[in-house]
């Protein structure tokens, strides 16, 4: 009775599994059989019904397309669109190319006493670090010989155009670490860190990591729940507030932008050079102008990590910064003086078409790293840019940025497969956002087969969960196909 009660529960579960996710044995799949079972995973997957899902599949030994729904309709890509940006990149600058940071006098230096002011200098190295600062403020003293400074430490961001945030971002995210605001000096991505700490007494106090003479931390007196704490800033100022005026039980760690990074750097720096033992005065009134003639100016260069380094951060956290920056660099390299986001969207869309032969039309790029929703895609104009770079001499370090997945494989799917081995098969770019979740890349066979791929999904309510199941099944198709 009993084994007969489990083979029924065994049999309709099989059947529940089977009526909710077509799967089928891990025999190879000839074209027509995979666009016949893909057909299969879209039509009967609850979220592809609800959802616009578009897929597109090239095989990038034959250039073939194996596999094509919606392709040509446009989607918002999120973060997506950094393939294009790092596409871009890697042509203009070349995979070791580093971005520079400056710290220049303006002013006489005598016998250890800078008259004038000292030039923080951003040249567009996105992943310029605190730690990186602090060790051009000790090669202040150790090199340019400076201990004291009759001035005072100036931000010079003039590369770029002021506007500082990006079209189409959302105002509500304003402060979140990933709207930060872009700069050609970016310290830590320009997000800071402000801590909240217990004194000995247990209540609330906060402070800047690392320390900075700027901004100020402003104490809000406010009645909060036990051992609650909060810090935040005013949206579009420089203003960070923080509250909560019961016993604190541990230290807490908030991240957040700021509006206009420039003080803050400024005065991170400062900090940092006094620390080094640097003593600042202000100048004398009706001093003369530091920057005499015949006065050359002393200099330091940080250079930051090569092109390739910084895209596979880019690629691999989704760290938006690298992408707004690159976006206004790949302009300057096309001749813009000062440029803002329209320069480098401009630039970027021309090179795409020209360059990598994307059909014009085919996408709409607005920013640097899909941030915004007037960012368009189509998995054809993803497709085409994969199988430009699948034949560039630039793929390697396009391939190494990418991220990794995991085909979730049974030992049934890979037995007698003439690839077995333990490398993951994908190497793509997600993207996600409210609505939006994205992906587009490159996937590996069982035999060994290298085929493109472009599965994007807009439109649906909730979390992301359903759309990465759908991809999985998507994934154990694809992994099958042998023409």
């Amino acid at each position: 009775m009993f084994v007969r009660l489990l083979s029924v529960v065994c049999l309709s579960l099989a059947a529940c599994l089977s009526a909710a996710c077509p799967l089928h044995a891990a025999e190879p799949l000839s074209a027509a059989e995979l666009q016949k079972r893909l057909d299969e995973v879209l039509d009967s997957h609850p979220t592809a019904k609800r959802t616009t899902v578009t897929l597109k599949v090239i095989d990038l030994e034959t250039g073939e397309t194996i596999y094509d729904r919606g392709g040509d309709r446009f989607q918002v890509p999120a973060s997506n669109l950094k393939i294009y940006t790092s596409a871009c990149a890697l042509d203009l600058f070349g995979p070791e190319h580093r971005f520079k940071t400056i710290v220049r006098t303006d002013g006489d230096v005598v016998d250890g006493v800078l008259h004038g002011n000292l030039l923080l200098i951003g040249g567009g190295d996105a992943m310029l670090t605190s730690k990186d600062l602090r060790k051009l403020a000790k090669r202040v003293v150790e090199e340019l010989g400076i201990k004291k400074i009759v001035g005072k430490v100036v931000v010079d961001n003039s590369r770029y155009a002021p506007r500082l945030k990006g079209p189409g971002w959302m105002w509500d995210d304003e402060p979140a670490y990933y709207n930060m605001s872009v700069t050609p000096l970016m310290v830590d991505f320009n997000v800071l860190t402000v801590k909240l700490m217990p004194d000995s007494e247990g209540f609330v106090y906060a402070k800047l990591d690392p320390p900075s003479v700027s901004p100020e931390l402003f104490s809000v007196d406010e009645q909060t729940a036990y051992g609650d704490a909060l810090a935040t800033r005013r949206p579009y100022t420089e203003a960070i507030e923080y509250r909560g005026d019961r016993k604190l039980a541990e230290s807490q760690s908030v991240q957040m932008t700021m509006h206009d990074p420039g003080p803050w750097a400024a005065g991170m720096f400062t900090q940092m050079l006094a620390d080094e033992g640097v003593a600042f005065a202000p100048p004398a009134k009706g001093a003369a102008p530091p920057a005499r003639a015949g006065v050359e100016p002393r200099e330091l260069v940080h250079e930051g990590p090569t092109l390739a380094e910084t895209l596979k951060h880019f690629n691999h956290v989704s760290e938006n910064a690298v992408g707004e920056v690159l976006l206004h660099e790949i302009a300057i390299a096309k001749g813009a003086k000062r440029p803002d986001w329209p320069q480098g969207a401009k630039a970027i869309s021309d090179w795409l078409v020209e360059t990598a032969k994307l059909e014009p039309g085919s996408f709409r790029i607005v920013d640097g790293s899909g941030l915004s929703r007037y960012d368009l895609i189509t998995a054809d104009s993803a497709l085409r840019l994969l199988k430009y770079l699948n034949a560039s001499e630039d793929f390697e370090p396009f391939f190494q940025s990418l991220p990794t997945s995991e085909v979730k494989l049974t030992d049934a799917d890979l037995e007698g497969a003439s690839d077995q081995s333990d490398a993951p098969r994908v190497s793509a770019k997600g993207g996600s956002m409210s609505s939006v979740s994205t992906m587009s890349g490159y996937l590996r066979t069982l035999d060994g087969r290298r085929l493109g791929f472009s599965l994007l999904a807009n439109g649906f309510i909730g979390n992301n969960q359903p759309v990465f199941d759908l991809r999985q099944q998507v994934w154990r198709e694809l992994v099958k196909y042998q023409p």
